[in-house]
Parts: C-alpha cells; structure tokens; sequence
C-alpha cells in the first residue's frame, strides 16, 4: 500500500483525528452574512411595490441571493439580462413574492455552507505551517522551502504558466522545495454519494496526473480514509490501488511530506 495513504488510513483511526483536523478546518456555523438596515429596507419597498426587476436587482448585490436557482448564476454576471428575460424575472420574482420580507433576510443571511470554506481554510491553515507564504516574484526567487500566496485561480494560473499544468480548476496548494515544485488539491469528504464522490474523484484524477515541471499531490480528509476490511468495497478504497508516485494523504500529514520531500 502507498506509504502515505496507509499513514492517513492509521490517523484518521486513531483518537483524536477530528479534534485535530479542527485546528485546519474550524468550521464555524454561527457566522450569518450581515445584511444592514438600509438594504433592508430596499427590499421591503420592493416587496411592497411587487417590483420584480427591482427587487432582483437589489437581491443580486448581496453576498448570497436568498434562493436557489440556476439562472441566479448567470443574471449575476449580466444584469443586463434582466430586461431581455421578462418570463425568467416574472417566475423568480413571483417566487420571491411569495417568501415575504422575514424569510427573505433569512435566506440571504444564510451562511456559507462548509464544503465552500474548506479551501479558503485551508490556505489560512497554510500561514500557520511556519514556511514563507510568498507573491509570485519572492517565491520563484527563494530557494528554500516556501508557499505561494494568492487563491485558487492565482494559483492555476501560475501553474498554467511557469509549470505545465493542464488542469481546468483552480488549486489549493503551490509549494517549492529547493528546485522542486508540489501543487495540489485539498477536499474534505465529509459524507459518501453525489457531489462528495464527485470531489473525491476528481482528487484522485488530479494525483493521477502529471505536469512537466510538478508533483501533484491529494490532500484529503474525512470520510475517504474509513477503510473497512471484509465489508462490500466502496469508492473510497481505490485510495489502496494507488501507486507509490501518486500522492494522497491527509492535511495533518502535510507538513511530515514536507520534510520527507526536503530530505530527499
């Protein structure tokens, strides 16, 4: 078995695996987006006058729009869209009609939900590793062991540029160690099925890849590492099957592969 999922496979088994990937992953629940009076009170007029564009509008500006729905996506992008799609304000208005003032602030004071936070978690979690987090130029420069700054799609495009990377998400993690360069991905797999599986997949496609000029490395939590003997295999056991260059293993585990990679 791959050396570093069988040091993941024993960790998240052992005690005191959740308390300490807490320290990587606080997830904080209680933290609602504020909407403040004078938005409120926009919205209220809205509702009052049944101004659908209007409202949507409004809506549109906040950080979370109080509802789901799949076109919400691309109206924020294009508000011009607004006037062109009469049939699409009138059924997303009359939906928001329908909520009242209450559970529209609701709504759009729901916090974000924790899967959206793990990467920005994690990069945080980064700062704390006690390597230099450097902008582009300072890290190209530095000869040591250090950290590229900037979020997900800073640091594809530096991938992209300086490393061969062909991938088409953003990532997580851009290290340098002496004149090696790691990039990777980190996902916290919190239950099986749908989209979970899906980001579990597309982790284990990522370390099966190569860049010209990178080590691509899985950094994943959760569920994936509850391995079961003498039970029906599950998705999560293709981690077993993986070889010994493609490389996953959990986040309490990264800096052991940091100076694993330092010796070397």
């Amino acid at each position: 078995m791959n050396e570093w999922v069988k040091k993941s496979i024993l960790l998240a088994n052992s005690r005191g695996y959740l308390d300490n990937l807490s320290d990587i992953y606080p997830i904080n629940l209680e933290l609602e987006r504020n909407i403040n009076e004078e938005e409120k009170e926009k919205i209220k007029k809205a509702l009052i006058r049944k101004k659908s564009k209007e409202l949507i509008l409004i809506l549109l500006d906040l950080e979370r729009f109080p509802i789901d729905d799949p076109y919400i996506g691309f109206l924020r992008k294009d508000k011009e869209a607004i006037n062109k799609n009469p049939k699409t304000v009138k059924r997303i208005g009359e939906r928001l009609f329908k909520m009242g003032f209450d559970n529209l602030i609701i709504g759009a004071s729901r916090a974000k939900t924790p899967s959206r936070q793990i990467g920005q978690l994690f990069r945080k979690y980064l700062h704390k590793l006690g390597y230099p987090v450097l902008p582009r130029d300072k890290f190209l420069k530095n000869k040591k062991i250090a950290i590229l700054d900037g979020g997900d799609e800073a640091l594809m495009k530096f991938a992209k540029e300086e490393l061969g990377y062909k991938g088409q998400k953003g990532l997580d993690l851009v290290l340098k160690i002496d004149n090696k360069f790691i990039i990777g991905e980190a996902k916290f797999i919190s239950m099986s099925g749908g989209t979970q599986d899906k980001s579990f997949r597309e982790g284990i496609s990522f370390v099966k890849h190569k860049s010209k000029k990178a080590i691509h490395i899985a950094i994943l939590d959760g569920v994936v590492w509850l391995i079961k003997k003498n039970k029906k295999p599950t998705l999560y056991e293709t981690t077993i099957n993986l070889k010994n260059n493609q490389i996953a293993f959990s986040a309490l585990l990264l800096k052991e592969f940091i100076k694993s990679c330092k010796k070397k």
